[in-house]
């Protein structure tokens, strides 16, 4: 609940201050002066904090929507039929009273005309008889006042017609010889309606009877509409209450919260919509950390898969090698690799690779290539491109799912010779740049993993001084503009022809601005892998 805390102001610092002063004096002899005007600061003072009190709880008691509505309710309908009732029966009572001074005062005025007579008891107790008693009471501050007519005792008031026909009073001053009195009458209303219609008094209690049997049933309706009405509030405010609750449980991050549902319209909708938000709030916060530990678990997949690839540029006396790989998303299904083959004679192995698919799954098929093709360099003995290729498929097929395959780049670079012997297992050519022309190495055989029996053939080409070769995945090919037009082979191939004699970091450098300038805003959408190899100048 919202709290209304307010720090003591100065005027209840300093009635804090007077009032003890104040209670001190009045038991010691002061100036008369100083303590009235010490008493009357501090009456000033604690009527302002009373006020600053009041208006400080009152606030503090409509805050809650209940207690908002009924005070709505209690100014707009209890009030003004409070108001309507107290001046219906203070109109009946005065209006009464007239008509039944009027008739006592008529009364004495036609004796009195008609054979003067002095004011006495007797001729009081004998006027109106039917309306009640009459006295007559002179007022104190005239001269020579006459107390013969003071308490005199009622003797003949009529008896009550019912329950409801009440006693009542009314007062007059009268002028009689010179002299003020007051006239006062006591009477019933069954008496004074009786006097009125007739002397019937009978009709006269049966019509007071009706008129309250009316308003009785009209104050029963009243009473009713203003339960509903509470009822009704009670039912709209529960469920603002409870909402209101479980907004604060939400705040505090409880989503398991629910709130209790009731009836069928508006307000249970809205409940259920909130039952219905905190469970998907519940359920994203959920999504959300998963998919933090799954991003968790990406990042050190990433950094083991970064582990995985050459720290650095493989450089012989004839050749140097370096690689690249911009994955599309966490981690990534290219393979590069290249290391120096010093077991079975001066040179080195390289490899490209493009695994189907996209993650973590990739990802490791990815390795296990590398550890496959690993493998088989370390075996002793002379290095086949076929028999390396032939048995990675032959492990990849067995050990990984029918959907799972990839294509595959390997070749052997012999140092004395300058010849590149490779095996083109489905992947797309390798590009030579040989003196501003583009040569692209052919493909030999299909992907591995996808057949068990598949054939692989080896070609060879001389490398000669100068040479650039480029080997690439399809990431780099294949990215489209927002016209639908893939970046191509040819591109590529210009861009190689433009900055043949840059170093290999530029020219990674020159083609990602280049493959990313033609998507635009769309990025890269699949992993994009380039190995480079040139052969040095004689």
């Amino acid at each position: 609940m919202k709290r209304f805390l307010q720090k003591p102001g100065w005027q209840e610092k300093t009635f804090a201050a007077l009032l003890p002063a104040a209670i001190a004096l009045s038991f010691f002899s002061a100036a008369p002066i100083f303590r009235a005007m010490l008493n009357i600061a501090c009456y000033l003072l604690g009527a302002i904090v009373v006020t600053r009190f009041a208006r400080l709880n009152l606030k503090r008691a409509l805050w809650r929507l209940r207690n908002r509505l009924f005070a709505g309710y209690l100014f707009i309908a209890v009030v003004p039929i409070a108001l309507v009732g107290l001046l219906v029966v203070t109109a009946g009572y005065v209006i009464m009273g007239q008509v039944a001074i009027y008739m006592v005062n008529a009364e004495l005025e036609r004796r009195m005309a008609g054979e003067p007579q002095a004011l006495s008891p007797e001729l009081l107790s004998d006027l109106a008889s039917n309306l009640g008693d009459v006295s007559v009471i002179e007022w104190s501050n005239s001269a020579n006042p006459d107390f013969s007519f003071r308490n005199l005792r009622r003797h003949h008031v009529p008896p009550p017609a019912n329950v409801f026909d009440r006693e009542l009073r009314y007062l007059a001053p009268v002028n009689f010889h010179s002299r003020q009195y007051f006239l006062l009458i006591h009477s019933r209303p069954s008496a004074v309606l009786g006097a009125i219609f007739g002397q019937n008094v009978e009709w006269a209690s049966n019509a007071l009877l009706f008129s309250i049997l009316v308003a009785s049933l009209f104050l029963i309706g009243w009473l009713t509409s203003v339960l509903i009405g509470v009822s009704i509030t009670r039912t709209i405010t529960g469920a603002v209450n409870d909402l209101y609750e479980g907004t604060q449980r939400v705040k505090e991050g409880d989503f398991s919260h629910r709130i209790a549902v009731r009836g069928s319209d508006q307000l249970a909708e809205l409940s259920e919509s909130f039952n219905l938000m905190t469970g998907n709030l519940q359920r994203l916060i959920a999504v959300e950390k998963e998919k933090e530990r799954l991003a968790a678990e990406l990042e050190i997949a990433r950094d083991v898969q970064g582990r995985l690839f050459p720290k650095a540029a493989l450089v012989l006396p004839s050749l140097s090698v370096t690689g690249v790989c911009r994955p599309a998303s966490v981690v990534s299904g290219d393979y590069y690799d290249f290391l120096s083959l010093k077991t079975s004679g001066p040179g080195l192995a390289l490899a490209i690779g493009d695994v189907a698919g996209k993650g973590i799954s990739a990802a490791l098929l990815m390795a296990t290539i590398q550890s496959a093709m690993r493998s088989q360099l370390a075996i002793p003995g002379p290095i086949s491109t076929t028999r390396v290729v032939s048995s990675l498929n032959h492990q990849i097929y067995s050990s990984t799912a029918p959907e799972k395959y990839a294509t595959f780049f390997f070749a052997l670079y012999d140092e004395a010779t300058g010849a590149l012997t490779y095996t083109n297992a489905g992947h797309l050519p390798p590009i030579l740049i040989r003196d501003g022309a583009a040569q692209r190495l052919e493909v030999t055989g299909t992907v591995v993993g996808a057949f068990p029996t598949a054939q692989y053939e080896e070609r060879q080409i001389r490398l000669l001084p100068g040479d650039l070769l480029l080997a690439y995945t399809d990431g780099l090919t294949e990215p489209e503009n927002a016209y639908g037009e893939m970046f191509g082979e040819q591109r590529v191939i210009d861009l190689l022809i433009k900055h043949e004699g840059a170093e290999p970091s530029a020219i990674f450098e020159r083609t990602l601005e280049a493959v990313l300038e033609w998507t635009g805003p769309l990025g890269l959408q699949d992993d994009m892998t380039m190995l480079i190899a040139r052969r040095k100048e004689a």
